[in-house]
Parts: C-alpha cells; structure tokens; sequence
C-alpha cells in the first residue's frame, strides 16, 4: 500500500490477472474511454498485458496503481520521472526530481463523487513526502473541464495549453499542462 486514508488506497498494480482484467475492462469501457484515448479505441487481452505488464513488474519507469475505494478496486492512476522530451517541453527544472502523473475512476458509479480528488491527494502527498519530488504536473484534454476542477481542488495550477499533444481517436488534441510544486503543497498543508 503507497497511500490510505482508511477508505480511499492506493497500491501498486500487481502483475496478476485480476489487475489486468480490472484494466481491460476500463480501457474497454466507451464512457471512460470518451476522457482518454477515444470511444472508438480498443484493447485487447494482449495489448493491456503487453503495455502493462513490465511497468507491473517494475520494468518500466511508470509506476503503475490501483485505487481502492473501501477495498473495492475503482481505478487507476501512475506516476512517473519526466523524461527529457517532457522537462524540455514542459520548462520543467533540470535539476529537480520531476513527475507526471495521470489518472483515472474506472467505475463510473463513484463518478462525482470526489474519489478521484481524495486518491489524487493521496499520491501527491506520497510523491511528495515519501520519493522527495519537487514538481507534478498532470496535462489533462483541455476539454476535460470536470479534471481540471478536479486537479485545481488539490493545489494545481495552469501552466499552459500544450498544442495537439495527445492522441485521441486518430486526431491530435491540446492538453492543459497542469502543475504543483513542493512549496504550493507545503502552504496547503499548513
């Protein structure tokens, strides 16, 4: 377990096919797959197993979770070390442990529920005290208006709109580069 608050967990994804079933299932999924990807994507048993699988196994530099919601796998979230393409497009600081992090409920019937915005907290406290990150930053579709409220509830803050950044049923889309820093957390913890 990285993080809990009692009802609200975080773990590493595990290299089982319970995890990987719970992923082919979201990942498969239109009304998930309308936020990331597109709903005309699809995976299969293999696809999930051969993305997944070495970050599972720590093979990768993403760190894949789940999130729990009173036990009950809900979702999904990762972390990760900026690569070079990142901090250099993103004007990170070289010399500072940076990280992206992505996520998302799989179950939409804890949507709205402020789940998401709860397991969030949870990393990025995680990150934060535990692997002595300095920046996260999160780039969600800027038509995702419901995550950006989400992300700007726990601390961050609009940076800029990275142009046609991500793929999303065969068109490139912007994304809205989002970041927290160490310090902006420490005030909010204060």
């Amino acid at each position: 377990m990285l993080a809990s608050d009692g009802q609200v967990s975080i773990r590493k994804m595990s290299y089982a096919d319970e995890d990987f079933a719970l992923l082919y299932k979201w990942l498969n999924d239109k009304k998930i797959l309308s936020f990331i990807e597109g709903p005309s994507t699809r995976f299969t048993w293999e696809q999930i197993i051969g993305k997944y699988g070495p970050r599972a196994r720590g093979e990768h530099y993403v760190t894949p979770c789940i999130i729990e919601f009173n036990n009950a796998s809900i979702g999904y979230l990762q972390f990760y070390p900026l690569q070079q393409d990142e901090i250099h497009e993103y004007g990170a600081k070289l010399d500072q442990p940076q990280f992206g992090l992505d996520i998302f409920i799989g179950e939409t019937d804890f949507w709205d529920k402020g789940i998401g915005t709860l397991a969030l907290k949870l990393i990025i406290r995680y990150l934060f005290t535990e692997r002595g990150v300095e920046d996260i930053y999160i780039d969600p579709q800027i038509v995702n208006v419901r995550a950006i409220k989400s992300y700007e509830k726990c601390g961050f803050n609009k940076i800029k709109v990275l142009h046609e950044r991500e793929l999303f049923d065969g068109e490139y889309k912007d994304t809205q580069l989002m970041r927290i820093t160490l310090d902006e957390f420490m005030m909010l913890s204060d």
